[in-house]
């Protein structure tokens, strides 16, 4: 099965290849978030920690984790950039800027939507629409410049992750000294009975206890409005909390790098072979060391929080270069002449990457909670990811076959149209109408 050609003569084949393989990508990570209570990062909190289960977080660490949001934000900075590009070569007015600020309030509101209507509080198109706002500013940036900024964010973001380290081993260390003074029989110092509740408490934010969790799931699964009523919570921490202490910095970081890589034709496939061996080879390199390392210690030491802490130091080292290791794969695989048709199949997911990424949260909602089946902390990590190939294997067949009669994904069309005030044409013109209106 093949793609349709695009609606556009200006479509770029590798970014919708990457966006669609993006797409796709991160559900292998976000399922678990649908599926499974407070059990991301670590396997051992909901279910039997089968050699099955402990297989597949293996296999998403290693290879997944953090590499499939960051090819999607990658490929954000890049689109933003495009369309600047693409509109502003036709007029040196303020439409430009005008349309673009509209495109990203609008992605905001599907967010929005997203989180808190879906129910999905891993939700990115709320993150992007914030901080694509600032990626005005540096559109006309060179490419070296724009790297250099991509470097200083990125780095900024461990330094956060290092600031949370320490202040965990500070609050731990204040916590066991006043632990021990109490198993003495000494009596507690001032602050000490403090210092002991709050290391409970952030122990408690890594493994729940297992009343809560239960009538966690249970609340999930009872119905939509039991759902929301738990749900919503989470939706407003990542979408407040986490985002201004990790989620803006991430995206800066990686959209400005994306838009470099736009600017040195990289994402485009127009890099040398050379280039993406080099990614590839460095890349996986780096990063495997890296994430190898990780799942040992996580292993090691059975998922203590300690452990967990200790990871968020060489998170980024880990998944930034392998993310560019992805890419180069990616761009080197587009290049096989008979992998030609397996690229436009992507490349049509891709083209319809926000009604993909949105219906996944549709499927997650219906599967899950209680607005459907109600599967909510009944599947095992590894039967996860049977829900995750039926719904690639739909996304990818309904995709090409949509594209062959609309311009447009739905939502594509909804967003484009909301951008320009207008409705935008979304069916195809048929043969033979183009026949009849073709000048001769």
């Amino acid at each position: 099965m093949s793609a349709p050609p695009a609606s556009g003569d200006d479509r770029i084949g590798m970014l919708d290849t990457t966006r669609g393989v993006a797409v796709l990508g991160i559900l292998l990570m976000n399922i678990t978030g649908f599926g499974l209570p407070y059990s991301y990062d670590n396997p051992t909190v909901w279910g039997d920690e089968s050699a099955a289960d402990l297989a597949v977080w293996r296999l998403m660490a290693l290879f997944f984790e953090g590499t499939m949001r960051g090819l999607f934000t990658l490929l954000f900075g890049a689109s933003a950039l495009l369309f600047l590009q693409r509109h502003t070569a036709h007029t040196h007015e303020l439409r430009p800027a005008d349309l673009y600020f509209r495109r990203t309030l609008w992605l905001i509101v599907f967010g929005l939507l997203n989180g808190y209507v879906l129910l999905w509080s891993g939700d990115v198109l709320f993150y992007y629409g914030f901080a694509g706002l600032a990626l005005f500013v540096f559109r006309h940036l060179s490419p070296r410049r724009l790297l250099a900024l991509a470097a200083i964010f990125m780095v900024l973001q461990t330094m956060i992750s290092v600031g949370e380290w320490l202040d965990f081993r500070e609050t731990q260390a204040l916590a066991q000294a006043a632990s021990a003074r109490q198993a003495a029989g000494e009596p507690l110092a001032d602050g000490d009975q403090e210092a002991i509740d709050a290391y409970t408490a952030l122990q408690a934010e890594f493994r729940p206890e297992q009343e809560n969790l239960e009538a966690y799931v249970a609340n999930v699964r009872e119905s939509y409005s039991s759902a929301f009523s738990v749900l919503r919570g989470d939706t407003w921490f990542m979408q407040t909390e986490f985002f201004f202490r990790h989620g803006i910095v991430e995206c800066f970081g990686m959209m400005l790098l994306g838009m470099a890589l736009l600017k040195l034709g990289v994402l485009t496939g127009a890099s040398s072979t050379h280039t993406y061996l080099m990614m590839i080879v460095v890349g996986y390199a780096i990063g495997l060391t890296v994430n190898v390392a990780e799942i040992r210690q996580l292993e090691s030491a059975n998922f203590s929080p300690q452990a967990l802490m200790n990871v968020l130091l060489t998170y980024d080292l880990g998944r930034i270069p392998m993310t560019l290791g992805h890419v180069g794969l990616i761009a080197l695989l587009c290049r096989i002449p008979w992998l030609t048709n397996a690229s436009r199949v992507f490349a049509a997911v891709g083209q319809m990457a926000l009604t993909n990424y949105l219906t996944q949260s549709l499927f997650g909602l219906l599967l899950f909670t209680g607005a459907g089946l109600a599967l909510y902390g009944q599947l095992a990590r590894h039967e996860l990811y049977y829900v995750v190939i039926a719904i690639w294997v739909v996304q990818l067949i309904w995709s090409p076959l949509w594209l062959r009669h609309f311009r447009y994904g739905p939502a594509e069309w909804l967003w484009r149209s909301a951008t320009y005030w207008r409705w935008q044409p979304l069916r195809r013109a048929s043969a033979s109408t183009t026949q009849v209106s073709a000048p001769t």
